[in-house]
Parts: C-alpha cells; structure tokens; sequence
C-alpha cells in the first residue's frame, strides 16, 4: 500500500565514501518494507531550510513546502528561496480488493486513475537580495510572510503575494532588519518567529547578538530597520539557534559555541537575561522547545550528543543519548502533533532519526529504547527537516547532496505507540 518514488541522486564524486554508497544501496532496496510514502527529488543546488506550510488541498492532499537554494556565493543570481508543492496521496483510497496484485501481493492504484504530478512543483521562487540564505521560515500567523536569516548579517522579510506566482526577479525584498552597526561578517545564523505576538521575530548572529524585532512598527517609507526591540550578547563566541516557548508570549531560549543556553523574557530589561551552562562539550548547535510541555527543551551538539532539559534546573538534563558518534546535530524537530515523538538530524552521516523521548532509559542501551526509526536515503549532510502539520509521521528532509525528501514511516514500524 506504499507509494514511493525514488529519483536517483546526482553523481557525487569520490567525496561520497564507500561506506555510505554501500548504507544507500541497502536502503533503496528495503524502500518497500520501510515506507508508506517516499517520494526523492533532486534540485539544482541544496536547501538549507525547509518548512511544510499549514495549509493542505483537500482534493488531492497537496501541501506546500518552503525551500531555500544555497549556492554559497558560486552563483549568486541561483540564491533564492521558494515554495514548492507535492501530493502525499492520502486522499487515494487503496484499501479496495480490486486494487489487489496477486503477484506482487500488495495494494495498488487502478491504471486508469489520473493522479497527480509525483515530482515537487515550483510554485514561486524569489531572488535572493545579498548573502547565502542560512535558514528561512513563514511567520505562524500569517504563512505569506516569510522571514530569512542571510549570511551578510541582514534578516530579509518577504510577503509571497507581492512576488507574483512563478519566478520574482530583481532582489525585491519588503522589510531588512539590520544595525548600522553590524559587520559583513556577523552571519545571521538562524531565526524564529513568536508564535503567539504576530510580527514578533527573533535572530541570532555569529558575533553572539540575539534581537528581537517588532515588525508591526516598521515604518513603510523606509525599507530597513536598523534598531530591535531588544538586543542581548548570550554567547561571545557565536549564538547558533534561538527557540520561542509555544504557549508564552514571551520566553525565548538561544544555544552557541560555549556550551550555553541562554534564557531572555523579552518583557524584562537584558539585565535579566540568564546563561546555563551545561553538559554539552563542542558547541550547541540546535535547540526547541516542546510543543505541548513549555518547561521542556532539547538540544544537540557539534559531538551528536542530544539533550532534553527542564527549564527550572540546568543541573543535569532529564535524558542524554547520542544521534551518533561525533555526528554534529543539524536540525531537532519536535513532533507537533505526538509530543513524546523528536526528530533529530545530522550534518556528518546524513541520516535522519525519530526518537520516542518517553522511552526508558538505560546507561547502556539509551539509544536502542528510544530509536523507532532511521531515515537513510541521503547521502551528505541534512540541513534541515520539518514534520508535516497534517498527518503525524510525514517528514521533509533536505541534504547537502542537492536531495529533498518527503517521507513516512511504515504504520507498523512507529505507530505502536
């Protein structure tokens, strides 16, 4: 009852290890047993962000997909961000002994059906104004609104509508959030918006900044904001990722290079601002908070190392396990839907995993007791993965080996919980 639609990756070159060529081939070859859905694609250059959309067609169950293309400055006028859409056919009905294969012994369409294009369409891409896109995301309260953390410094506000419906030219850009004061060299690293204050954004940079913007004062006779509302140094040597607390209108968490998390209520004076040092050992690169329990908050680190803490006591984190030997951790994904259920992915090994954080824990076997499943399609580095808002277990992943991946777990293998 699968549907799955594998595109072979590009020819990668000797940088691609036998090892890993080898873990591919198996994994193309169990396709079947591992997945209800798999659907490959290639793009020109890779993402370094992606973000399913909250909205879905109910006719053909096609969702939406923020994308980023990342060419690191070789071809500046390839760098953009776009949205891309794809149908994950839960609105197929299978489940129909006329659909039965007796050869194959497996649930399958009926020829004569027409379904939909099974590649990732292009709905609009818009040029990138300066810099690489280091990460990209779609304001909660309003999805046409897309904010992005560029390597020049700047954060770059977008609004889709104004962009028209294929391919915007020109480097047009509604709003850039930027100090006078800021260097060429500060990166802008990563970004977040608050989930319940609309317009309310916060940034970090490589020069330890974390800011938070109010884009509902933006004045619309200029076309930049040079002062935050708010601006505090959580970690002089760099802040890699910064989370809002879901629930609360106020709490903001950031994690960096020296092993510290940083906690800001941005209704207090920076004064207030509190650091945690922590466990971690080669710098934090990823952190979030729960969706559903706001006390909750996972991190991992440049060593693979992930960690789930209570905001009340930095002691000792309540869970401590490894995504892999000294694989850095790129992305950490809550499930908004299964609050027990994480994603995490890697920028070594490329292989994406989901843990069930509830599962006992035990010195030696920690990882066995939590892992449900591995994810091992790609063939460098994830950037990047988002869960699907509308069914519990869909993912996109996105690689440094140009590949976009949207996927589901087999029902049998996770949904035991």
């Amino acid at each position: 009852m699968s549907e799955l639609i594998i595109e072979e990756p590009p020819e990668l070159g000797s940088g691609i290890s036998n090892e890993v060529q080898q873990r591919y081939t198996n994994w193309k070859k169990n396709t079947k047993l591992l997945y209800d859905y798999l659907n490959t694609n290639t793009s020109k250059w890779p993402s370094l962000s992606c973000q399913f959309f909250p909205d879905r067609t109910l006719t053909n169950d096609k969702q939406r997909i923020l994308l980023s293309s990342f060419t690191s400055q070789q071809l500046p006028q390839d760098e953009s961000i776009y949205i891309g859409s794809i149908s994950t056919m839960n609105h197929m009905k299978w489940s129909s002994i006329n659909n039965f294969d007796m050869d194959e012994m497996e649930f399958k369409l009926d020829n004569s059906l027409k379904l939909n294009d099974k590649t990732l369409e292009e709905e609009v891409r818009i040029t990138y104004p300066d810099g690489d896109c280091n990460r990209c995301r779609y304001m909660p309260q309003n999805p046409d609104i897309i904010g992005t953390a560029s390597s020049n410094g700047s954060v770059y506000i977008f609004d889709r509508t104004k962009h028209g419906n294929k391919i915007s030219t020109g480097r047009k850009f509604e709003i850039e959030c930027r100090n006078n004061g800021d260097d060429e060299q500060d990166e802008s690293l990563s970004l977040a918006w608050n989930y319940q204050l609309e317009g309310t954004l916060a940034t970090c940079q490589s020069n330890g900044k974390v800011k938070v913007w109010d884009l509902t004062k933006f004045d619309k006779s200029k076309q930049r904001m040079e002062i935050p509302e708010r601006e505090s140094v959580m970690d002089a040597n760099g802040v890699n990722d910064v989370s809002w607390m879901v629930n609360h209108t106020s709490i903001l968490a950031s994690c960096g290079e020296s092993n510290v998390i940083g906690l800001i209520d941005i209704r207090q004076d920076t004064k207030m601002d509190t650091l945690h040092r922590t466990t971690h050992t080669d710098g934090i690169n990823a952190i979030e908070f729960n969706y559903k329990n706001d006390m909750i908050l996972c991190t991992g680190d440049s060593q693979g190392q992930l960690k789930i803490w209570d905001i009340r006591d930095f002691k000792e984190p309540i869970k401590e396990w490894e995504h892999g030997d000294q694989d850095p951790i790129s992305a950490i994904q809550w499930n908004p839907q299964i609050p027990q259920i994480l994603a995490t992915a890697d920028q070594q090994s490329g292989l994406v995993k989901i843990w069930d954080a509830s599962g006992e824990q035990e010195d030696s076997n920690a990882e066995n007791n939590m892992l449900l499943f591995v994810h091992g399609g790609h063939m460098l580095g994830v950037n990047d993965i988002s869960w699907s808002q509308h069914d519990p277990w869909t993912m996109c992943s996105v690689s440094n080996d140009n590949s976009i991946h949207i996927w589901k777990p087999a029902a049998n293998l996770v949904e035991q919980l």
